[in-house]
This record gives C-alpha cells, structure tokens and sequence, in this order.
C-alpha cells in the first residue's frame, strides 16, 4: 500500500542523500577505471567494456544523481511533497540491482543476462516517472522548472523503452534498420531529452539561489524551451530513418544551449553574492565545455568530422566535461545542505551549532576542481589521439580528482554519524547558530 505525504510535511533527506552517496560511488568507480580501460578507450567507441563504462556514468552517476535530487527539488522548489518516499527507496534497490547486472553483462558482453538486468532498470525508472508525476499532481502553477522536469521525464521514460528494446534486438533481430544509427538515437534521447532538459530546469533555480540571481524568463526561457521541443525529435528520426532532419534538429539544440549560456552569463553579471565558494565555481564553470562540445556534435551532424575517436571526445566533453562537473559542483553545494538540514537544523536555538559553510573541506573541493577539469581535458585530446599512454596519464588525474571529490564529500557526511565526537563537544569559538 502506497501512501500519501501529508501535505506540509518537511521533505526527507535521507532519501536524496542515498541516491547521491550511491551515486557518488559510482563516479569514483567510472572514473578510477578510466587508466585501465586504456587501450579500448584508444580504439573504437563500440566496446563491451566501454558500454559498461558508459553506462556507470549515464546510468549510476548521472541518472541516480537527477533522481535523488528530484526528491528534494520537488517539496523546496516545487512545493509538492513526494507522493510515496517509500516507492522511492524500492526504486533505489531496483535501480542499483539493475545497474549492477547491466554493466557486468555488458562488460562480459553476455546479452541473455543482461535482459533481465535492464529490465530491472527499465521498472526503477517507471516507478521514478510514477513517483514524480503523482507528486506533480494538483500543481497549480507549471514554472520554467516544473515545465522541463515533466519533459525531461518523457526523456527517461523513452530512454530506458529504447534501451531495453536494444537489449532485446541484440538476442532477438527486432529493430529495423542498421545497428549504430539505432545506437545513436538512443545515445542522444538520452543526453538530449532526459539530461540537457533537466540540467537546463534544475539550474534555472538553483543558480539564481546561490547566485542571488533572476530565474531565466522571456526570450532566453522560450529559446531554451522551443529548443529542445524542437530540436529532440528532429535529431532522433533524423538518426533513426531521416538523416535531412539532423542538422535543423541540431541547430534546434543549439539554440536552446545558447539561450542557457545567455541566461547564466546574465545571471553571472547581476548576482549579488560576489564570492563564490568552489561547488558554485565548479557548476559554473562547467559550462565552459559546452563550446567545444558543440563544435564536435555540430561537426558530426554537418559531416565535417567523423570517425569513433572524434565520437569518443565528444562523449568525453559531453558527458564528462558539462555534465559531470554540473553535477559535481551541484552535489558539493547539496550534500552538505542535506547533512545540515538533517543533523543540525533542530538543534539551532537551544545549543551552538556550526555553519553550514563550516562542515565542508574547501581543500579538497579545490583539489578535486583542479584535477577533475584537468583530467577531462586531458582524456578529450587522448582519446581524440588515440594514444594509450596519455589516456593513462588522464586517467590518474580523474582517479585523483574523484578521490579528492570523495573525500570531501566524506568530510560532510561524518557529521550524520550517530555519535560523531564532534557532535558531543562544544562548538569552537564563532562557530554559531545562523
């Protein structure tokens, strides 16, 4: 029996907080692989191994880190409490079991097993869709953000029905049409309308948050929303059956990309908060990559570059570059919102408490920015190169970088420990209540 919030009831924080722990740990485990994944990251994008690889990032890192943030998105922003927290952490069980029988089929390149596997996946995302939408039911008012969340989840629904349907056609002949343009379309229903839209919604209010910033509105929303309206389905039949409809499909997407950068540039101009710390530095600076990246996809819709290692720096730039570090600096910004919520917020008033700027570990936030972006950049160029060695090299910097992530992500979440010393004696002097 599924039971309904009631309505006024504080949002949880242990839910959200184990899906992006959980998440977490498979960035680090992606990223530490990287340097041994070496010389099939040299040749061809079509690998076993590098399928695993890819979906431990797609599925493990990006997709668990969107869903557990929805959970605190919805009741904060959204102001709709969560339909059934319950469905939720069955949905983690399933989504981990899922992903975990995913990649270590794909990585033995056994198809039979990992039917079952995916289907496991494909139930965690229906119960995730299930779970919002309800959630969303009754909302009054359907915001810039509201509007790209439900888009977004139509991605994800169509995503794991392709994927699956992929994993069936690898046993069963199914599809029609040739094998890798199928496998395009389904790469880019997924980097296209289920993560660019939910990136695109999700800053849309918590920049302006952080940044003390105005929410994206007029033209540079429309285009943003238009964009991807237009642009998603354009590019998946244009790879699927009409190839004439990818390059406007592309420029479509492109589109909506530049009202994005356009906002945050505003956003960046008119902030109030001139200091920013290194989660807010790192989410903004991500968007760096999104220049380099589009060049790339818009040189392989136009044809003007082609081959699996211009297809793999691509990837890198995309999913490791603009995504990725979104996600890291959201998450260095959202955890110890989480863990502070949680373990102190009761308390403030009756005894001193830290701030919430005090419980992270800027050092290793830092070393993590650094070595991160330095490693992405990096594996681009190698994997464009070809060269084993230097993907090596890039996977040292990332293993480094995800270390330094993990440790100050660590540093956060000892303070939910249940008796944690720090937790039992008096706060240093200053150190008080907000």
């Amino acid at each position: 029996m599924i039971s309904t919030p009631r309505p006024g009831r504080g949002p949880s924080v242990t839910l959200p907080l184990a899906y992006l722990v959980t998440a977490a740990a498979a960035f680090a485990l992606a990223a530490l692989s990287i340097a041994w994944l070496a010389e099939p990251l040299a040749g061809h994008y079509y690998h076993p191994r590098l399928a695993a690889l890819t979906h431990t990032v797609t599925l493990g890192w990006i997709t668990l880190t969107i869903m557990g943030a929805s959970y605190q998105l919805v009741p904060i922003v959204l102001e709709r409490p969560i339909w059934s927290e319950r469905l939720g952490w069955w949905q983690l069980g399933l989504m981990v079991v899922g992903v975990i029988g995913l990649v270590g089929h794909m990585f033995l390149a056994e198809w039979t097993g990992f039917l079952w596997a995916a289907g496991l996946v494909t139930i965690g995302v229906g119960l995730h869709v299930l779970n919002i939408a309800r959630s969303l039911r009754g909302l009054g008012r359907f915001t810039f953000t509201a509007r790209l969340l439900v888009g977004a989840l139509v991605g994800l629904a169509l995503t794991a029905a392709f994927g699956l349907l992929l994993g069936v056609d690898r046993v069963w002949k199914l599809l029609p049409g040739a094998f890798f343009p199928t496998l395009h379309a389904h790469v880019h229903l997924a980097l296209l309308g289920w993560i660019v839209p939910i990136i695109l919604g999700v800053a849309a209010r918590v920049f302006p948050m952080f940044l003390l910033a105005p929410e994206p509105r007029g033209r540079a929303g429309s285009l943003q929303e238009w964009g991807l309206l237009v642009g998603v389905p354009l590019v998946g039949v244009g790879l699927l059956a009409a190839p004439p409809l990818i390059l406007p499909g592309a420029l479509a997407v492109l589109a909506a990309l530049a009202g994005h950068a356009w906002w945050l540039a505003g956003a960046w101009r008119s902030r109030k908060r001139p200091a920013l710390d290194w989660g807010l530095r790192v989410a903004m600076g991500a968007s760096l990559y999104l220049v380099p990246a589009i060049g790339l996809g818009l040189g392989l819709a136009l044809d003007l570059a082609s081959g699996p290692r211009v297809a793999l720096a691509y990837a890198v730039l995309a999913l490791g570059g603009w995504v990725s570090m979104t996600i890291v600096g959201m998450m260095l910004k959202i955890v110890p919102f989480l863990v502070w919520y949680r373990v102190y917020a009761p308390a403030v008033g009756r005894r001193p408490v830290p701030t919430l700027a005090a419980i992270g570990w800027p050092a290793a936030e830092a070393a993590a920015a650094v070595l991160l972006n330095a490693g992405v950049v990096a594996l681009a160029l190698a994997v464009a190169a070809g060269d084993p060695g230097w993907i090596r090299a890039a996977g040292g910097l990332l293993a480094f970088g995800a270390l330094a992530f993990a440790g100050a992500l660590a540093r956060v979440l000892h303070h939910a420990l249940p008796c944690p010393i720090h937790r039992r004696a008096p706060a240093p002097a200053g150190v008080r209540a907000r």
